[in-house]
Formats: C-alpha cells, structure tokens, sequence
C-alpha cells in the first residue's frame, strides 16, 4: 500500500496522523509548523490528499484522517518502529540516529524487506537459539569494526 503514494503524501499523511494522536486533532497551521512550510503550501497539499481519499477537511476547519489515510499512516508508523528497532536492538545505533534513519528508510522498504526484518527480529527475540551472548557478540564486532576505521 505504501508504494502507490509518493514521498510527499507519505510525510503530511504521518504528519497529520501523529498530530491527532498527540492533540486528537490536525490543524493546518500545526500541519505547516511541523513540516516547515506556508499555511497555503498545506492548502494545497490537502486538497491533494482529499482527492486521494486520504483525508476530510473544509475551508478553516481540522483536518482528519479518512480510514484510509489512517491506515496509511498506521503503516508508515509500524513501519518506522520496525527499522528503528532494528538499528537499536541489533546493531546498537543510537535511537536519534536510527530515528532519523527510519524516517527516511519506511518511505522506501519494500513491504516484502520489512516482513523479513520483522521475522528476523522476531526469530531472534523469541528463539532459544539466539541467546543475549549472541547479541553482545555481534556488538563487539560491530564496535571493534569501527574501531578500525
């Protein structure tokens, strides 16, 4: 589902969405602060949005997620916690880094990469075969590796 929308969709859609999940409510002016952008560039990015389905809003009014849009934004969010996971847990990034990381990555993973990343962590945290020594390990080799660059 992520692939049929372009970047720009992707990041009002989990802009709005975030919002109504902090406030209960999206507000163009909210929308434009958090993107860094004029009230009118969202304007006409929500008029974008409302011919895609994604999103209710009239002229003054909240902006609101359709259940689409909130399904959308649901992905893009689980999506977002897998990589960042992912980077934390295994490959000891720190989270600021795996954060901004992952907000440029579940844009472009394929639905198909991110299912394999969500087994794997999931074979590793719920198998007896991956013990925590082997975690401790790899970060070893990952620290020693920096080391000697």
């Amino acid at each position: 589902m992520i692939q049929k929308f372009d970047l720009t969709t992707q990041e009002y859609i989990e802009i709005i969405f975030d919002l109504q999940k902090k406030d209960n409510f999206a507000r163009v002016t909210d929308i434009a602060k958090e993107r860094g952008v004029s009230r009118s560039s969202v304007s006409t990015a929500l008029n974008v949005l409302k011919k895609q389905r994604l999103i209710h809003h009239k002229a003054y009014g909240n902006v609101e997620l359709t259940p689409e849009g909130f399904n959308l934004g649901s992905e893009l969010e689980k999506r977002h916690q897998v990589i960042a996971r992912f980077f934390t847990n295994f490959l000891a990034i720190p989270a600021e880094h795996a954060n901004i990381d992952a907000c440029q990555l579940e844009h472009y993973i394929s639905n198909e990469s991110i299912r394999r990343l969500v087994q794997f962590i999931h074979f590793f945290e719920n198998t007896d075969t991956c013990k925590p020594e082997t975690l401790i390990k790899l970060r070893a080799y990952l620290d020693a590796e920096k080391d000697t660059k």
